[in-house]
């Protein structure tokens, strides 16, 4: 074999090596593939660290650096293809060793420079080469003028076709249908469906979309892609998407493989980290005083928010629970098992104005209309005193609130309406201030739309309602709460983090036992721990789509199972797997191995 065929059956191979480590990517660890559009050394590094599966060197991250918007890329103020080669060779081609992709000027170069270009890019160590800036961000009369003097996308097509040639991955940019399959016809290597430039921060473009209609439209562009090429990697960027969520929304939206981020990971992390920085510097002096005042009213009140996350979602709840907290009327809280409604209740009874008597708390599964508002003695009987009354100057919670039958539910409508009721089988009117906190699964809307619900005590508890998330829905919060949990269990020692590899395989997983399930692996991770979190010290996770939590979940014991025998079950739901009936059961590998030496389950 000659010199120069072994050189291209090197390249080749080195071509389809890269595309199957992106496949078995996608397919093994059945996530998404994630791209780093950046534009620095310093990007390229991080990005690394987080997980990013590949790198393109783009003049639009290198001009976001400067401050300037990406669209600056769209206008004659540098020669593009030199300008990112002076910083993607001495910055980021070296910097990791993930692929990088070169963001190609089609009009830089003459159509006849194009192959010594490809080989120039290949001998300074890229893998692949991508069409950026491109005429997909181009519309109207100007685009179709564009389009008749040659200098469209099919200028475009012709510089990938010459990557390919060269032995270079490719990544192509399209905004139409007719751009996709131009693509197509090529062979493409990766097609990126491009919604637009990015939202959010200081010189974001507004979008006109939101996250899911974007995510609609290209899957039908990605379908067409598929139809021409069969297992075609498609990727999408920009536009609304400004958070991981997002991505994931759109993603699953549009069928898609991944997501490329350009200013969603360099200028909006550090826009929004840089001015929180620089304001806690500025401020920090003016702010303790009022922290300070903040701190000693929680050390009152018993209670600390611990409500933790930053996603929209525990925002609000956060904000409803201020809210509706201290006027000691009742509140609807709603959420999966193990989401933090019990959490909620006391926290809105701490906030209360009857907070001085611990909050008394009832199983409506164990409930009938006599033991929520008592009974009057049948002859030679005793008077019963219901929960109602027993809880005059506290507060009342009630868990599992949509299983009080339609009588209980009426009376109680009545109750919050006059704060008065009568005994079973009583005339006499009888007064309680006691505070109702009722804990349901579904949201107040849909329990009262399924009939859990009276249309009158629905309508008394109309906004005022707690809904709490499922930890699947709010995975952005993960390295909080883990760094919360270890605070709790690790009182006295220094703060705790997650390792990149952690945090993938821990937003993997589904969570069906929501925050009970992840404070247990944080208890079982925090042994022989330091102050990070390894992905070795994690408790087994399958990191697949689990199916909603049993009847049977972590914590839910049957009032006539002993102790003994639930733990017993779980052993045997698990083959006497102390780890995983450890995490079934929501208990440390402690508290479990002293529980089965206690009722004689060792042997």
């Amino acid at each position: 074999m000659t010199d120069d065929r072994m050189t291209q059956a090197l390249i080749a191979h080195h071509r389809t090596q890269l595309l199957d480590d992106l496949r078995r990517a996608c397919a093994g660890r059945h996530t998404l593939l994630v791209g780093a559009a950046i534009g620095t050394g310093l990007a390229a590094r991080a990005a690394a660290r987080g997980g990013a599966d590949f790198l393109l060197a783009l003049a639009a991250g290198r001009f976001r650096t400067m401050g300037a918007s990406s669209i600056a890329t769209m206008l004659a103020l540098r020669d593009s293809n030199a300008f990112v080669a002076d910083f993607a060779c001495s910055e980021i081609v070296h910097a990791t060793p993930i692929p990088v992709f070169f963001g190609a000027s089609a009009w830089g170069l003459a159509e006849e420079e194009y192959p010594a270009f490809m080989d120039r890019l290949r001998g300074w160590g890229f893998a692949g080469v991508v069409n950026f800036p491109t005429v997909t961000h181009v519309d109207g009369r100007f685009r179709e003028a564009l389009e008749r003097t040659g200098l469209g996308f099919a200028r475009e097509v012709r510089l990938l076709e010459a990557a390919r040639a060269a032995g270079l991955a490719t990544i192509g940019y399209f905004r139409r249908r007719e751009e996709a399959l131009a693509l197509a016809r090529t062979g493409i290597d990766l097609y990126c469906f491009n919604i637009g430039w990015n939202a959010g921060g200081a010189v974001g473009v507004p979008s006109g979309e939101s996250v899911l209609q974007v995510g609609n439209r290209a899957r039908g562009h990605i379908k067409a892609i598929r139809t021409a090429d069969p297992g075609a990697l498609c990727v999408i960027e920009g536009g609304p998407i400004t958070t991981p969520q997002e991505m994931h929304e759109a993603c699953r939206e549009a069928r898609a493989d991944g997501y490329i981020g350009g200013s969603t990971i360099d200028r909006l992390p550090s826009e929004s980290s840089m001015e929180e920085m620089t304001a806690a510097f500025k401020l920090v002096s003016t702010l303790q005083r009022r922290i300070d005042r903040l701190e000693r009213r929680l050390d009152q009140t018993g209670q600390g928010m611990g409500l933790v996350g930053r996603t929209d979602m525990l925002v609000e709840a956060r904000a409803r629970l201020e809210h509706l907290g201290a006027d000691g009327g009742p509140v609807w809280v709603a959420g999966p098992d193990g989401s933090g409604r019990t959490l909620v209740a006391r926290l809105l009874h701490g906030r209360g104005p009857q907070r001085q008597r611990p909050p008394m708390t009832v199983d409506a599964r164990h409930l009938d209309g006599g033991w929520l508002f008592g009974a009057e003695p049948a002859e030679g009987g005793r008077r019963r005193l219901g929960w109602v009354e027993a809880a005059n100057g506290t507060t009342l919670v009630i868990e599992n609130a949509e299983i009080l039958t339609p009588g209980t539910q009426a009376e109680l409508a009545a109750f919050l309406e006059r704060g008065s009721f009568r005994r079973q089988g009583g005339q006499d009117s009888l007064r309680s201030n006691a505070r109702i906190i009722l804990i349901g699964t579904a949201g107040l809307e849909a329990a009262a739309g399924a009939g859990a619900l009276v249309p009158d005590l629905a309508r008394r508890l109309a906004r005022r309602d707690i809904d709490l998330p499922p930890l699947s829905e709010r995975l952005d919060d993960i390295p909080l709460l883990v760094e919360h949990f270890a605070a709790a269990l690790r009182p006295s020692a220094g703060p705790v983090r997650l390792s990149p590899r952690a945090f993938r395989l821990l937003i993997a997983h589904d969570w069906p036992g929501n925050l009970r399930e992840l404070r247990a692996v944080v208890e079982q991770a925090l042994d022989g721990s330091g102050d990070v979190i390894e992905a070795e010290a994690l408790p087994s996770l399958d990191g697949k789509r689990a199916s909603r939590p049993r009847p049977d979940a972590p914590g839910d014991r049957s009032p006539k199972q002993s102790e003994r025998d639930w733990i017993l079950d779980g052993l045997r739901r698990h083959r006497f797997r102390r780890g995983e009936t450890a995490r079934f059961l929501g208990l440390s590998r402690k508290t479990l191995y002293n529980k089965m030496r206690h009722y004689g389950l060792l042997e």
